[in-house]
């Protein structure tokens, strides 16, 4: 049978595809501006700092590379974003949701990081130095070589997550959870444990610490660290 092009219900069809298609590709190159849909764009090796991306999204986009410093992601969904290698320090991120986002290498310093869900995220060798990291959810998460020297992990929870050799260097630790994390020569040396939840004494075998690293209640340090050179 012959499609009669010019049939209206054919015609039709068409337009919504141009369209859709038109509004997919404006969707990527759009403005940075709050409350944008980047979701599934490419924006690699971009100089991105020093915007305003509130409750923008970024659902599997491909941020690796870019340079997001000094920016405001409050209430943003980056769920899936590659964040390779990005540049974030001094950025917010506020009722985020990076929920199996992948930052490998990536520079966090300085961020303030609250309310925000990065379980079954991807952190492998990040830096979030002297950051301030408050009620995140980061369990079920791949942190190793994370180093979180002099921030501050207030109800932070690590449930279930590797965090084999993160370095907790002059970190404050209050009401972080380790319940089940894999602490294979996490760096616990003069750190502050007191006040964490949930740490048990096979995790403390496993890692590094010191005469100066204090145990929560109960705890007893190992006869030797395993650190010990």
């Amino acid at each position: 049978m012959k499609v009669n092009l010019l049939h209206p219900a054919v015609f039709a069809v068409l337009a919504v595809f141009l369209v859709s298609t038109q509004v997919a590709h404006a969707k990527c190159s759009d403005r940075r501006s709050p409350g944008m849909d980047w979701s599934g764009c490419n924006k690699t090796n971009k100089m991105l700092g020093d915007s305003d991306f509130s409750g923008s999204r970024f659902d599997n986009a491909d941020l690796a590379l870019s340079d997001l410093a000094d920016s405001d992601f409050t209430g943003a969904s980056l769920v899936k974003t590659d964040l390779t290698r990005v540049s974030a320090i001094r950025s917010r991120f506020v009722n985020a949701d990076l929920n199996k986002a992948a930052g490998y290498r990536a520079n966090f310093d300085r961020t303030t990081l609250h309310d925000s869900n990065l379980s079954k995220s991807e952190f492998l060798r990040a830096s979030f130095k002297n950051s301030e990291i408050k009620n995140v959810d980061w369990s079920k998460s791949e942190l190793g070589r994370v180093d979180f020297t002099g921030a501050t992990l207030e109800n932070v929870s690590f449930e279930f997550s590797n965090i084999s050799r993160v370095q907790f260097d002059g970190t404050r630790l209050d009401k972080v959870d380790f319940r089940g994390a894999y602490t294979y020569r996490t760096d616990f040396t003069g750190v502050d444990l007191s006040r964490v939840v949930n740490l048990g004494p096979i995790q403390l075998r496993l890692g590094c610490g010191d005469d100066k690293t204090r145990l929560p209640e109960g705890l007893v340090a190992p006869e030797e660290w395993p650190c010990v050179e």
